[in-house]
């Protein structure tokens, strides 16, 4: 029975040495970052697909229907997660939606792995959009470029984009669907 004392005394000097010393006795597990694979399309019914190396919205009907691009998502937890910060991607999550800082922001699809991304902290922020959720609808804001949201023509067939606000030649709103 005097011994426990003592092994437990020895148990907690050997972690505050190696503390001490700046050694680790075992690594912490990395975050693991789950990819979450949706439909998204926007309120007029306009789908996503691939166009000449662009993210275009437009109604795919019968056999178009197959071109539709699902979107993969991550949270990205370097960002206020009361915001739902999240970042999007194509073709599982290898190509992802960025949106550099500028005063006319632009949206564009660039090669990154969606995985890395949320652990790249506030150089993430290009490939951040915070999503709002309203009537069913879901919204998403660039963290690079606040006020501006994702968005499509109010045309067919037109890219994807940002806009400040929703008016006559720009729709915002967006229905959200797990696959």
């Amino acid at each position: 029975m005097a011994c426990r004392p003592c092994a437990a005394l020895a148990v907690t000097l050997l972690f505050l040495c190696a503390e001490a010393e700046g050694f680790t006795l075992c690594h912490a597990p990395t975050l693991q970052t789950k990819v979450f694979k949706y439909r998204i399309w926007d309120m007029d019914q306009k789908s996503l697909y691939l166009l000449n190396d662009q993210l275009v919205a437009g109604h795919l009907q019968g056999a178009n229907a197959a071109l539709e691009e699902k979107v993969f998502w991550v949270p990205n937890r370097s960002f206020a997660q009361a915001r739902l910060p999240v970042i999007l991607g194509i073709q599982n999550g290898t190509r992802c939606l960025a949106s550099r800082a500028a005063p006319q922001p632009t949206l564009r699809l660039e090669d990154a792995d969606i995985t890395a991304l949320p652990g790249a902290g506030e150089a993430s922020a290009p490939f951040t959009f915070f999503r709002s959720y309203k009537d069913g609808l879901w919204r998403f804001e660039s963290a690079a470029n606040p006020g501006w949201f994702l968005c499509t023509s109010a045309r067919a067939h037109e890219p994807l984009g940002l806009s400040r606000g929703p008016d006559a030649t720009h729709v915002l709103d967006f229905y959200f669907q797990l696959c």
